[in-house]
């Protein structure tokens, strides 16, 4: 058996590097934010777009995550048609929970359209007004237009796209604009509204553009990730959010492509678990102390247990999530590998919808001092 002394002076040499490896891999409470919403067209012809767009979403967050210094990250989404279609727009307000967000994404499917211009003034008045936009200090406010129809403007109760841009530009709002395909009056549009913006204007090809690379470990690392998303103590006030998150991670793995699904893991590995939704996190980091948390709040594997068998619990969960990370570590090193590896044989365009946007998050996150 180790002296006493020697384990604590053990101890108390893990906490740097614990600190350290906690602050390389999360933002801090005053990090810079980045907001951003997808204002998509899905009518019918936008089906490449919006399968691009499923493919790439998490590449582009993690492309994002490696800011210096690192940024909080929400992302919100409007999608829109025209008044003759299903439905006009659909909202999701920006969010932290970006798992919610691409849940919405995996929903939207390309359908409608076929008449030129559709109800783009309806979609960027409802993305300034109702895209959930924080006035917090320090934050790079996003929008990017996407899509291959001109607006409206014979539409009377929305108001004209100067006004509605100048409102976003009044609140800080960058918007930039995304033509897919060719047509000239989309352009002249897209081009007015990104100057008018302060944004930029892009032009990609009608598909989308996007160049999503299969590997051979996509798959398993998105199991090993479903098993951490498993592992989760849900408890508090924000249990039942965590039990939806939960779920939203078990669907993905049928509803989402593998490739995604091990960029959102590689994300989840940095993100790590939420102090308010997983039990485990919250000791772990010193926020609650077990034995003060009310027993109607536990996870239901802990009720009613003493305090030897909730720490064993949850050392046992700590034990097995540390299994499951070292695994996951291992594979993502031969999925970077093999992504290299391919990206040398056949170096990827940089037109597409994913390298555009990331182009112009990386160009335009300089202005609230991030570094890539």
């Amino acid at each position: 058996m180790k002296p006493r002394f020697l384990l604590a002076t053990a101890a108390l040499a893990c906490q740097p590097v614990l600190a350290a490896e906690k602050e390389a891999t999360a933002p801090k409470k005053d990090a810079p934010s980045i907001e951003v919403v997808f204002v998509l067209d899905t009518t019918g012809s936008m089906g490449g777009l919006l399968d691009g767009a499923k493919r790439k979403i998490w590449a582009i967050v993690n492309d994002l995550a490696k800011g210096k210094p690192t940024p909080k990250i929400k992302m919100g989404l409007v999608a829109y048609r025209d008044r003759r279609d299903q439905y006009v727009t659909q909202v999701e307000p920006l969010s932290a929970n970006l798992d919610a967000v691409y849940e919405k994404l995996l929903a939207l499917r390309a359908d409608g359209g076929g008449d030129g211009p559709e109800d783009v003034l309806g979609a960027l008045d409802d993305a300034v007004t109702k895209g959930g936009w924080s006035k917090t200090p320090r934050t790079l406010r996003i929008m990017f237009l996407v899509g291959d129809a001109p607006p409206h403007t014979d539409y009377q109760d929305v108001p004209p796209y100067p006004k509605t841009v100048q409102k976003a530009v009044v609140q800080g709002i960058k918007i930039n604009t995304i033509r897919c395909g060719g047509d000239a009056q989309t352009g002249e549009a897209w081009q007015r509204i990104a100057q008018l913006g302060e944004g930029k204007f892009f032009t990609i090809d009608q598909t989308g553009g996007v160049q999503a690379v299969e590997t051979p470990f996509d798959r398993s690392i998105a199991e090993l990730q479903a098993r951490i998303d498993g592992s989760v103590l849900a408890y508090g006030a924000k249990a039942s959010e965590a039990r939806a998150d939960m779920a939203r991670g078990k669907a993905f793995m049928s509803a989402a492509p593998a490739a995604a699904m091990a960029a959102r893991a590689e994300f989840k590995s940095k993100a790590g678990f939420s102090e308010e939704k997983d039990l485990l996190s919250a000791v772990d980091s010193g926020k609650v102390a077990l034995d003060k948390v009310a027993d109607e709040t536990l996870p239901e594997s802990l009720k009613g247990k003493s305090l030897k068998e909730k720490e064993a619990e949850l050392a046992k969960t700590r034990e097995e999530r540390s299994e499951l990370k070292s695994r996951m570590a291992e594979l993502a090193k031969k999925r970077e590998a093999y992504l290299a590896e391919q990206a040398a044989k056949s170096p990827a365009k940089k037109e597409g919808f994913d390298a555009k946007v990331s182009e112009t998050l990386r160009e335009q996150a300089g202005a609230i001092g991030i570094k890539y």
